[in-house]
């Protein structure tokens, strides 16, 4: 862009987002920006936003700067409004002023400044950012003890790239006292604390205390670096199985991929340790071996729902009937059933009884009797069936059995406009836009009933309107 500061909305405008730059304009148009000044190519002020106290905005060349607003981005609406405000007021420069100070001159006029206390923060931290900083973090730890500190947070966040390594680990150590998540905050230390030479036994103790996504990431980019030094961290001590993961992951990140696999075996406890195996021997492409630790993992833990990655694996590579039972035994399913009953024969028949007791969606069972033409038990399920299944025992019905599939979207649209709920008048709505694609005047007549049923309810009216034909004989809604 041109020489900065710009003399012209044009030098800036091409290079914010125009919601950004509508906004700011409404700003300063709003006369929000309460000081204005230029030190050399940067522009200061303060712009009244939607808090109490004005923000304290910076804009250098490049329109790179920073704002006390908690925008994410830059430039934010305030920066913009400070644009506006010098292209059109032309702020004088301090740079010119300052230079011609004597030293004593200067140092007095910083003493006359630090006695106002708005001045006084600027020039604390300006003057000595580590130890203002620092009593920043103290202030953040109150304001959690009395539940709040987000503000605080973004504060220091804005400030972190004018300190050193120590104050950004009491930022940290902070930050994991917050009474909200802080991963956003944490992230944001994190990406300045990687620039500073960070300590990795840090680094794993504050995952320890608190293991984020952003804590695991910075641990194990620091330790693809310092290798040993994260390896012999990891051993023992306190946070066994959180150590054990990391050092799993590092090594494969390292490379020692047969080391990693074998830190895998050796903590294979649960499912999520055989799902972990599992996965990274996929990856290597090592298919039989996968195979053989699912296999492991479904005879220890039966019917655990977390196994079905593991048993849609056995079943995609291997597809024999103990792996089909398995699945089903979890998630009974259509395919499975009809799979078993291809590869049992005659043996299915035995097992038919048990693997029907386990089905407890009466909609399934009921696919499963249509194809059998088992018209005996579909009849027993159709009479026992909760009103709450019969959407899905229609829709299960639609092609075969196409007036009792008619039938249950009737009565469950019924049922549901006599609840009387905004919510239950769309669901009846729903379910006779089903049923019109089986029987359109029969939608439509049971639509006119039900509004005719409820004159006064003008909900269920704009629901059903879709379906109700224009009769001049037909009442209207009050």
């Amino acid at each position: 862009m041109a020489t900065f500061p710009p003399e012209r909305e044009e030098d800036f405008a091409p290079f914010v987002p125009e919601e950004t730059l509508r906004r700011g304009l409404a700003y300063f148009k709003e006369g929000r920006v309460r000081r204005l000044f230029r030190v050399g190519e940067k522009l200061l002020g303060e712009v009244q936003g939607s808090e109490p106290t004005p923000y304290r905005v910076e804009v250098g060349p490049g329109l790179v700067g920073y704002c006390t607003c908690p925008y994410p981005g830059f430039p934010c609406k305030h920066a913009v409004a400070l644009l506006y405000a010098h292209v059109e007021g032309k702020a004088p420069d301090l740079a010119p002023l300052i230079e011609a100070l004597t030293p004593e001159e200067a140092r007095g006029l910083l003493k006359k400044l630090a006695l106002l206390p708005e001045v006084g923060l600027y020039l604390a931290e300006a003057l000595a950012p580590e130890k203002a900083f620092l009593e920043g973090v103290k202030d953040l730890r109150r304001a959690f003890r009395l539940g709040g500190g987000q503000e605080e947070a973004r504060t220091l966040s804005l400030r972190l790239d004018r300190v050193g390594r120590k104050e950004v680990e009491a930022y940290l150590e902070a930050l994991l006292e917050a009474p909200f998540d802080p991963e956003p905050y944490l992230r944001v230390a994190l990406e300045r604390y990687l620039a500073l030479t960070p300590r990795l036994s840090l680094l794993l103790n504050l995952y320890l205390r608190h293991p984020s996504e952003a804590l695991r990431e910075a641990f194990l980019q620091v330790a693809g670096e310092r290798g040993e030094e994260a390896l012999h961290l990891l051993r023992g001590g306190n946070g066994l199985e959180l150590k054990r993961a990391l050092r799993t992951e590092l090594l494969f990140r390292l490379g020692r991929v047969e080391e990693g696999l074998s830190a895998l075996r050796e903590g294979l406890e649960g499912v999520g340790d055989y799902l972990l195996l599992v996965e990274r021997l996929m990856a290597l492409g090592r298919v039989e071996e996968a195979l053989k630790y699912a296999e492991e993992a479904r005879d220890w833990f039966g019917k655990d729902p977390r196994l079905l990655p593991l048993l849609d694996l056995l079943v995609a590579h291997r597809g024999l009937p103990e792996d089909h039972r398995a699945r089903f035994e979890v998630r009974p399913n259509l395919e499975d059933y009809l799979a078993l009953k291809s590869k049992l024969g005659r043996e299915f028949y035995r097992e038919r009884k048990a693997l029907l007791r386990q089905v407890r969606d009466p909609a399934l069972l009921a696919r499963i009797y249509l194809l059998e033409e088992d018209w005996k038990a579909l009849d027993r399920l159709l009479r026992n069936a909760p009103p709450e299944a019969y959407p899905a025992l229609a829709e299960a019905l639609e092609e075969r059995l196409p007036e009792e599939a008619g039938r249950l979207y009737r009565e469950a649209a019924r049922l549901a406009a006599e609840k009387g709920t905004r919510k239950a008048y769309r669901e009846a709505a729903s379910l006779l836009l089903r049923l019109a694609r089986l029987d359109p005047k029969g939608a439509r007549k049971v639509a006119w009933a039900l509004a005719r049923a409820f004159p006064r309810r003008k909900a269920l009216w704009e629901e059903l309107k879709p379906l109700l034909s224009e009769n001049p004989h037909e009442p209207a809604p009050e």
